[in-house]
């Protein structure tokens, strides 16, 4: 193995690390609704769910409602009667910033008539603006050409 590949596997292992030990991908303790699921619901779909509702909340606030609604239904459906520590707390927290700040930037009431359309329009402008297609293409030339052949140990 080269010296590159074994520094780029080192990298990509501490950084695993850091998210494992509650950290983004660069080792940084996490802010915001991502910080406060609580372990016991052993879930990382909800932290990854809760930091892009936190990195969106700017720019589209319906669409990190809906992703605050979709977090706190995946808990409700690992714990329903909230028995593991900090599960009621947390899910009574998310539901009331729910509730008030991202109700009050929709006008007060939320109306989740759209919800549906609204998630396919944002993602649409999402892949655009971000080229996501070309990136998938560019992965899959890639993949095709044997230039990563290995596995990175995940």
């Amino acid at each position: 193995m080269s010296r590159v590949e074994d520094l780029w596997e080192r990298l990509v292992r501490a950084a695993l690390r850091g998210r494992r030990a509650g950290g983004d991908l660069c080792g940084r303790l996490e802010a915001g609704l991502a910080a406060n699921v609580p372990s016991s619901l052993g879930n990382r779909d909800i932290d990854d769910i809760l930091r892009a509702a936190d990195e969106i909340q700017d720019d589209d606030p319906i669409v990190s409602r809906i992703l605050c609604e979709h977090a706190y239904s995946l808990a409700q459906n690992l714990d329903p009667n909230s028995e593991g520590r900090g599960v009621l707390q947390f899910k009574s927290g998310l539901m009331s910033f729910i509730k008030q700040k991202l109700a009050k930037r929709e006008g007060g009431s939320i109306d989740r008539s759209q919800d549906i359309a609204r998630l396919r329009e944002f993602c649409k402008l999402y892949r655009e603006k971000h080229n996501v297609d070309k990136l998938r293409e560019d992965e899959m030339k890639l993949r095709e050409s044997g230039v990563f052949s290995g596995n990175l140990g995940e």
